[in-house]
C-alpha cells in the first residue's frame, strides 16, 4: 500500500514537471512569435524551418559571452540529451532560455537580420 502511494506521488510529480516544462516552451515560442511580429513582421519568419531557426540560434549563441552561452548549453544538455530529442527540442530550450534571461529581443534581432524573407513554410532566403 505504502509503495503504491509513493509510486503515485513520483508519477504525479513527473507529470507536473513535464507539464511545466511544456508550458515554458510554449510560452517561449509565443513570446518569440510576438517579438518577430514586432521586429520584422513583413519577413514572415514564423515560416522558418526547424533547421533555419537552428542556424540562426547557433549564430546568436556564438555572439554571447561565455557565461551566458554556458547557460544555454546546460539547458540543452538537461532537456534534450535523449536520443529522441532533436533540433526542435534544442530550439525550444534555446528560446526558453532566451526568454528566461530577458534576451528574447536580442535573439529575435539576430533572426530578423539572418533572413531576408520567407515565401512559404521552409522556403526562406538567408541574408548572407
Amino acid at each position: 500500500m505504502r509503495a503504491s502511494i509513493i509510486a503515485f506521488g513520483v508519477l504525479a510529480a513527473t507529470a507536473a514537471w513535464s507539464a511545466s516544462a511544456q508550458s515554458t516552451g510554449e510560452q517561449a515560442r509565443d513570446d518569440y512569435q510576438a517579438e518577430l511580429g514586432r521586429q520584422c513582421p513583413d519577413k514572415q519568419l514564423q515560416l522558418l524551418s526547424t533547421r533555419n531557426l537552428s542556424d540562426a540560434l547557433d549564430d546568436y549563441k556564438q555572439s554571447l559571452g561565455e557565461d551566458i552561452r554556458a547557460r544555454f548549453d546546460q539547458a540543452e544538455s538537461a532537456n534534450c540529451s535523449s536520443l529522441d530529442a532533436g533540433a526542435d527540442c534544442v530550439n525550444t530550450v534555446d528560446l526558453a532560455t532566451a526568454d528566461d534571461t530577458g534576451r528574447m529581443p536580442d535573439l529575435v534581432g539576430t533572426v530578423c537580420s539572418s533572413f531576408l524573407r520567407c515565401r512559404e513554410q521552409n522556403d526562406c532566403d538567408y541574408a548572407r
